[in-house]
C-alpha cells in the first residue's frame, strides 16, 4: 500500500517532474488557473471548514481530539506574538490576523505531502495540484499582503503622521533624516522579498528532493520506507516556515507601532503623577490647623 502511494512521487515513464514555476491546468477566458491556485483554494476551503468546525465546539471547559488540538495551534500563535509585541492583549488583538498566516503556510506545506499532490495527479503530465507555497507568484502575494496589512494596522493604530514618523521621524525635512526614511520605505520592498523567497525556496526545494529520493529508492528496488526520514524532516520545515513568517511579519507591525507604545506609556505615567496627592499642600494645611 505504502509503495503504492509513493510510486505516485515519481512520473510514470521512471522520470521525476521538476517545475519551479505554476504550471497551466485550464483556463477561464484570459484568465490562466494554475495547479497552485486550484490547490491554494482548496487549502483555503479546508481550514475555513476545520477552523469553523473548531469554533462551534470550542468552550470553556477543556476539550478533547481535535477540537483541542487547534485551540492548542492557536494558543501557541498567541504565545508567539505575546514574545513579538510584549503584550498579551495586543497578542489577542492581533491573533486572528497572524494566525490566519500561520495555520494557512502550516496546511499548505503539510498537506502538499499527501501523495496526490504533484505528479500523482495529473493531465497530460500537468499535475492537478501543487503547493501553494511552492509558487513563487503566491509566495509574493501573501508577502505582499502582510507588509500591506501591517502599513494598515499600524495606520489604524496611531494615526498616519505617527506612521511617516517611523520611517522620517519627527523632522522629515532635515537632509540626513528624509534619506534614511527613504532607505527605510526601501526596506519594506526587500522585506517582501526576503519573505517570500525564503517560504518558497524551502517549500519548492523540499518537493524536489521528495521527488528525487522517491525516484531513487524506487528504481532501485529498495523499500519506500526509506523515503519517511525525508517526509518527517520536511513536515519540521513546514511547521518552521509557518513560523518564521508569522513572527516575522509579527516583528514588523510591533517596531512600526512602537513609537505609539512608547507614547502610551508616558502618557499613562503622566495621569498617574498627575493623580499623586500634592504632600506639601498636605503639610501646609496640616500646620494651620
Amino acid at each position: 500500500m505504502l509503495s503504492t502511494l509513493l510510486t505516485r512521487f515519481a512520473a510514470e515513464d521512471g522520470g521525476i517532474h521538476v517545475s519551479l514555476k505554476a504550471e497551466e491546468v485550464f483556463s477561464v477566458g484570459n484568465f490562466v488557473i494554475t495547479n497552485s491556485i486550484i490547490y491554494g483554494a482548496l487549502v483555503a476551503a479546508f481550514m475555513a471548514v476545520v477552523l469553523i468546525y473548531a469554533a462551534k465546539r470550542s468552550s470553556v471547559k477543556a476539550n478533547k481530539g481535535f477540537v483541542a488540538i487547534v485551540e492548542m495551534v492557536v494558543e501557541f500563535v498567541v504565545g508567539m506574538l505575546e514574545g513579538a509585541f510584549g503584550s498579551r492583549k495586543k497578542a489577542y488583538k492581533y491573533a486572528p490576523v497572524y494566525a490566519t498566516f500561520f495555520i494557512f503556510i502550516l496546511f499548505s506545506n503539510t498537506l502538499g505531502l499527501i501523495p496526490i499532490v504533484g505528479p500523482g495527479v495529473n493531465v497530460d503530465g500537468i499535475p492537478v495540484f501543487r503547493p501553494f507555497t511552492a509558487d513563487l507568484n503566491g509566495t509574493i502575494v501573501m508577502s505582499v499582503i502582510a507588509i500591506i496589512y501591517v502599513q494598515y494596522l499600524s495606520i489604524k493604530a496611531q494615526g498616519g503622521k505617527k506612521h511617516l514618523q517611523h520611517y522620517f521621524s519627527d523632522k522629515p525635512l532635515n537632509p540626513i533624516n528624509f534619506f534614511i526614511g527613504i532607505l527605510e520605505v526601501f526596506g519594506e520592498f526587500t522585506r517582501i522579498l526576503s519573505l517570500s523567497l525564503r517560504l518558497f525556496l524551502n517549500t519548492a526545494v523540499g518537493e524536489i528532493l521528495i521527488a528525487v529520493f522517491t525516484s531513487l529508492i524506487l528504481s532501485g528496488g529498495r523499500t519506500p520506507l526509506a523515503v519517511i526520514p525525508i517526509i518527517l524532516f520536511e513536515l519540521l520545515v513546514a511547521g518552521i516556515q509557518a513560523y518564521v513568517f508569522t513572527v516575522l511579519t509579527a516583528t514588523y507591525l510591533a517596531l512600526a507601532i512602537s513609537h505609539a507604545d512608547h507614547e502610551d506609556e508616558h502618557h499613562d505615567e503622566a495621569i498617574k503623577v498627575e493623580e499623586l496627592p500634592d504632600v506639601n499642600q498636605k503639610v501646609t494645611t496640616g500646620q494651620s490647623a
